[in-house]
């Protein structure tokens, strides 16, 4: 009697495990929040509007950890050797490059005494003018496995460039309506795929 309840145990625990192991394989990438670099470039004045609907301007804090989200190729700017992920600055021959413009998090600021690699604090004054006089803040995915004083962390490097250039904008996925429990966030159905200003169904 012993050795058959043991028996049912072992048994029921490796049908647990087929089950759980299936699940996790059948749902990976799914539930990611996504986000893209878009193909065209804008100025800073106009980066806000740069996103395709169901996705906004990205906080540079929204996309800090690109390992918990989810690269929209089908929309978003890609590579030779970019897969399914975002590019990476090893994309030198692409003018300006995989750059792209990138919310602050800060309070609307124009000026920068370092106007150079390494600043995240400009935004075009909340990315509101294109004019040459004023910065604003890009950052890129660095191609190189370690990075030094990055504004960001690890793998993202970036700096000021004046507002009147054109780059690329980071554009991020909305999450569903704020005020409901983070088990209720669901991601949007599935995108068509084409351009980047195509609406979901």
């Amino acid at each position: 009697m012993r050795s058959s309840c043991l028996l049912v145990a072992m048994v029921g625990a490796t049908a647990c495990s087929l089950v759980d192991r299936s699940a996790t394989d059948s749902t990976r990438g799914e539930g990611l929040r996504s986000f893209y670099l878009t193909k065209s470039s804008f100025q800073g004045g106009r980066a806000l509007g740069a996103c395709a609907p169901g996705y906004h301007m990205a906080s540079r804090f929204e996309i800090l950890d690109v390992s918990v989200l989810d690269y929209d190729s089908s929309i978003g700017l890609t590579t030779d050797d970019s897969g399914s992920g975002p590019p990476s600055q090893a994309a030198t021959y692409d003018s300006p490059g995989p750059s792209g413009w990138v919310r602050t998090g800060g309070g609307s600021r124009f000026t920068d005494t370092t106007a150079g690699s390494g600043s995240a604090a400009t935004n075009c004054a909340a990315w509101s003018t294109n004019s040459p006089q004023a910065y604003g803040t890009v950052a890129y995915l660095t191609d190189k496995f370690s990075v030094e004083n990055s504004p960001m962390t690890g793998v993202w490097n970036g700096g000021s460039q004046p507002c009147d250039r054109s780059y690329h904008v980071w554009c991020v996925e909305n999450y569903a309506a704020r005020g409901v429990g983070a088990s209720s966030l669901v991601r949007p159905g599935r995108r068509r795929r084409g351009s980047e200003a195509e609406l979901r169904p």
